[in-house]
């Protein structure tokens, strides 16, 4: 069984930020690359603030964390039971327009994208289930 961190905290930053320590510290344990080390946590981090910014009439404050760690990959799973959002349909972010027109959100999801191996998304039993993957090598 590869070695699995699960959590489940409030949607708010303090809690937020205390899962995110033991996101730290399960990396360092299992002897991750610091560079890989460095995408889940940000990852995580942009994916987990859109949901406590922006989520949409959610049925609970909580929010579903695992994070897998298997030889070749690290599997990061996010469910929480806000409306519907498959991160994936948002359009690419549009870097050749001007900063003065561009909106102050947008690029976190592009980041997710260029740091991702792979992104899936379903809607299960009404919640949402975001995963990412990320090659180890």
């Amino acid at each position: 069984m590869p070695p699995t961190l699960q959590r489940t905290f409030a949607r708010t930053v303090q809690d937020y930020l205390a899962a995110a320590q033991e996101v730290v510290q399960f990396c360092a344990v299992h002897d991750l690359a610091g560079a890989i080390s460095f995408k889940v946590r940000l990852i995580l981090e942009e994916l987990v603030l859109n949901l406590i910014d922006h989520a949409i009439d959610p049925a609970t404050n909580r929010i579903d964390l695992r994070i897998e760690i298997d030889p070749d990959r690290v599997i990061l799973t996010l469910e929480d039971d806000s409306g519907s959002f498959d991160p994936r349909s948002v359009p690419a972010f549009d870097k050749t327009k001007p900063l003065e027109s561009r909106g102050p959100r947008g690029m976190g999801i592009q980041l997710v994208r260029t740091m991702a191996n792979d992104i899936f998304y379903e809607r299960v039993n009404g919640r949402n289930r975001l995963q990412v993957c990320i090659r180890r090598d």
